[in-house]
């Protein structure tokens, strides 16, 4: 292994003649030679200074070069990704030798591997020092852990969005309990106020034909005091106003209760089979969830034209549209408009997402639907959002597309299949 490798001691002859400098230098290359040239690891001998004396192939395959010449020139210390890598290195040598330090280097062509470095110091007869180092390629290894974390991460926060969920339906649902009575009491109180303005109608009359008459003054005094409250309370305003003030509240409680509704089939995280949907009542429910990231500061324009159904899950599509509309939400500083279109071409359905925002910089369009990219601050955004449309889109066999100029707004353009057998 690395630790045993960097563990064979070099022997360096002593020579008598006036170049023996040279010829202890052209024995330790020959040593160096003959016990690394058929190892998988890469080795390179250097001087303490950082001069590369020689690599072996392995080596030299690894950091994108054809010949230990074509390092010669270079300073190891060029090739650490990071700089501050090589004081690490020197100050865990200090101990005699290093074991799997985990570091980073530049190729030839400019790409990063990542290695396990393990280094020894060794002396010649010359008093010389030199650096026998070993590099093992752990690059995919890296990677693979990146991924888990990501993984990690994406599985995580869809965890937290699928409990979200299941919070969400839960308080829809005990929404609608209150919501049902309240809605039952004013439907009734709508009902007693109407029996109610017919007496007081009644009275009304009575008391404009006793006018007529000559009363008995206590008569004719009360009869007074009631017109004279009449007058106080404006009565004819009053009755006039509950109408409308009943009505307004049962308008609400019904708009409360679609909201409610939408919101659980939004939510709802257990049904993940494939059945027919429409995409146009999908936009409808999401429109409501986001009214309220969309009513002030955005006028949304619908244009949603008779398509078919196509299979897929809604509570998915659902997700798509509402990660676009609170994108374009978040794109319009101050007002701005947020156009919706659905349309049929041949077997397929088209649906546009336009906003009036502040478009997305041209260097970022190829990155759109990357995980984890975002153009958000830190911690106000995961960068998981539109990677997770761009999946469920393909999920569904569709497409997601995005074209943007900056300061003029974006347009997402989705397009879904329509099943064979659909008339």
């Amino acid at each position: 292994m690395v630790g045993k490798t960097s563990d064979h001691s070099l022997s360096f002859t002593k020579e008598d003649e006036p170049d023996r400098q040279n010829k202890a230098q052209f024995s330790i290359e020959k040593n160096f030679q003959a016990l690394t040239d058929n190892l998988p690891i890469g080795i390179l001998l250097t001087s303490v200074e950082g001069k590369i004396i020689n690599v072996n192939p392995e080596g030299l395959q690894m950091l994108g070069y054809n010949s230990v010449e074509d390092l010669s020139h270079i300073p190891i210390q060029a090739l650490y990704y990071n700089k501050k890598d090589r004081e690490i290195f020197l100050k865990n040598l200090e101990t005699g030798r290093v074991r799997d330090l985990e570091m980073r280097f530049k190729r030839f062509d400019g790409s990063v591997i990542w290695c396990f470095m393990s280094s020894v110091s060794q002396e010649n007869n010359l008093g010389g020092r030199y650096f026998i180092t070993s590099l093992l390629d752990i690059t995919q290894r890296k990677k693979m852990e990146e991924e888990k974390a990501d993984l990690l991460i994406q599985l995580t926060q869809t965890d937290k969005l699928a409990s979200i969920g299941q919070l969400a339906a839960g308080i829809a649902h005990e929404i609608n309990n209150p919501v049902g009575y309240v809605t039952s009491n004013l439907n009734s109180l709508e009902e007693y106020l109407s029996d109610i303005g017919k007496l007081i109608e009644l009275d009304q009359t009575l008391i404009k034909r006793l006018n007529e008459i000559t009363l008995p003054e206590a008569l004719a005094k009360m009869t007074e005091n009631i017109h004279e409250y009449a007058r106080k309370i404006d009565l004819d305003f009053l009755r006039e106003d509950m109408d409308g003030l009943i009505k307004d509240c049962i308008d609400g409680l019904d708009r409360i209760k679609k909201i409610v509704i939408d919101l659980k089939d939004f939510a709802h995280p257990g049904k993940k089979d494939i059945e027919p949907v429409d995409v146009n009542a999908c936009i409808e429910t999401t429109l409501s969830v986001a009214a309220n990231e969309l009513k002030y500061k955005t006028t949304v324009y619908k244009d949603l034209n008779v398509v078919p159904l196509i299979n897929g899950i809604p509570q998915q599509l659902n997700q798509v549209f509402l990660n676009i509309l609170v994108n374009a939400a978040q794109a319009i500083e101050t007002t701005g408009e947020i156009r919706i279109k659905t349309w049929q071409e041949n077997n397929d359905i088209f649906l546009t997402i336009s906003d009036t925002g502040c478009g997305i910089d041209p260097e970022n369009i190829s990155k759109i639907f990357d995980p984890f990219f975002t153009t958000k601050e830190v911690g106000k955004g995961t960068g998981l959002g539109m990677n997770i449309a761009y999946n469920i889109i393909q999920q569904h066999g569709g497409s997601i597309a995005v074209e943007s100029k900056k300061g003029k707004g974006t347009t997402f353009t989705i397009i879904l299949p329509v099943p064979e057998d659909t008339e």
